[in-house]
């Protein structure tokens, strides 16, 4: 395929790079000159203006920060559409407000260009291999035109339905990645405040229930404590603005996504806004007296002996992600979206866990396929957890608002049944 692409930033420099080794004719076009030189050394052919890359492509792959940016890209004198022609896709792979995506699909269709929104899941080794999980919102004849191109750089590309939806798919997922993320930070800091091995932690959790995507990404880096730069503190925040926007329309309280809305403000609070994501355990460990590390074991090793207080931290941790993923589902319920392709998505996605695929199976009608847990069992879990991290006056908002959650569910007379059966203080 003739294709466009601006915006060689984290993400779209390889999004590009991957489609010049599928075969693709790629004109790229960025701010700064020597990434462009870069790719035209590998083939590609350097564009100056965004209407450069739209003139003579099939599809035009947008990788930006921010509205305004994608406006002015798509708009301006020398803008996307002053050098598209009718029949042009744009895929817009920028993480946008969904009401934003709609006025620039407007904007597109008044010259005969059609726009997707299309966000992307996935850093690092994951956009390199061109395994990124797509979310297309738009018209579904027009995504099926673009797979050629999603499929050089996903492994996932989903269609969820109209303008938006995409945006909205990514959301929902970033909700639940946060979650995950921040609360393996809490325990992490718990367990080493604890005395426990956080290598021999890390291993624990990642043979046992609370494995995840968020796991298996960032504690190889915090225990190395090597926090190379894949994403902001600031990002994550950005995108909870958007998240506030998708809550309102659905009515809802998530006391864990807000959990971790404010754990994000705190640790820019602490100056750590342009830090990688990971790095924020540095907002925790100060008050704990303690810092993150470890040596990591093989993969495939054994799990060698250990105490109880290793299963324990485990299970909170597994406990806390099926509260993210109820809130997820809720949300996704009451804004009417398709539980189904949102659960394929999230699978694939950074908001991945074993628990997702656990609770996602029995919310969607199916068996879970293992015995569940009690809501009486993460009860019993959390009460000695959370009355050490109070004693030593640890930060633990996260598995503070999922221990709400579990004890207002065994006070609704659910504590005999299976966690699943939380789910239905959401309903």
């Amino acid at each position: 395929m003739d294709i466009g692409f601006v915006g060689l930033g984290m993400m779209g420099k390889p999004m590009a790079v991957n489609l010049l080794k599928a075969g693709h004719n790629v004109t790229v076009v960025n701010r700064s000159q020597g990434k462009v030189q870069e790719l035209a050394g590998m083939g590609a052919t350097p564009g100056g203006s965004p209407a450069d890359a739209a003139r003579g492509a099939e599809v035009v792959g947008l990788c930006l920060v921010g509205d305004a940016v994608v406006e002015s890209v798509l708009c301006d004198e020398n803008g996307v559409l002053a050098g598209a022609v009718p029949g042009t896709i744009v895929l817009d792979h920028s993480t946008v407000h969904p009401e934003f995506a709609r006025q620039m699909e407007e904007a597109c269709a008044a010259r005969g260009v059609t726009y997707l929104d299309a966000p992307v899941s996935g850093t690092g080794d994951v956009a390199w291999g061109g395994r990124l999980t797509v979310m297309v919102g738009g018209d579904a004849a027009a995504f099926e035109r673009t797979r050629p191109a999603l499929d050089a750089v996903s492994a996932n590309a989903r269609f969820m339905g109209p303008v938006g939806s995409g945006n909205m798919a990514k959301l929902l997922n970033n909700m639940v990645k946060d979650i995950n993320q921040l609360g393996v930070l809490e325990t992490f800091v718990l367990g080493a405040k604890q005395g426990l091995d956080c290598g021999l932690l890390f291993h624990v959790m990642r043979k046992g229930a609370s494995v995840s995507r968020q796991l298996e990404r960032i504690l190889p880096k915090i225990l190395d404590r090597s926090f190379e730069q894949t994403s902001y503190v600031s990002t994550n925040i950005k995108d909870q603005g958007l998240m506030e926007w998708m809550i309102g329309q659905a009515g809802l309280e998530l006391p864990l996504r807000n959990a971790a809305r404010d754990s994000w403000l705190y640790a820019a609070e602490q100056g750590l806004a342009d830090a990688d994501p990971p790095e924020a355990i540095k907002a925790l460990e100060p008050i704990a007296g303690i810092e993150v590390a470890g040596e990591l074991l093989p993969s495939d090793a054994d799990v060698p002996p250990h105490g109880g207080g290793y299963e324990a931290l485990d299970t909170a941790t597994a406990a806390m992600y099926e509260v993210g993923v109820f809130e997820a589902f809720a949300l996704t319920a009451k804004l009417g979206m398709d539980a189904q392709a949102m659960y394929e998505v999230m699978r694939t996605a950074s908001g991945a866990s074993a628990r997702l695929e656990r609770i996602g199976r029995v919310i969607l009608g199916g068996a879970s396929g293992d015995p569940e847990p009690s809501v009486d069992d993460y009860v019993s879990c959390y009460e000695p957890l959370l009355a050490e991290a109070g004693r030593d006056g640890l930060r633990m908002p996260l598995h503070e608002a999922s221990a709400s959650l579990w004890r207002r569910a065994a006070g609704q007379g659910l504590g005999s049944g299976p966690s699943s059966a939380a789910y239905a203080l959401y309903a």
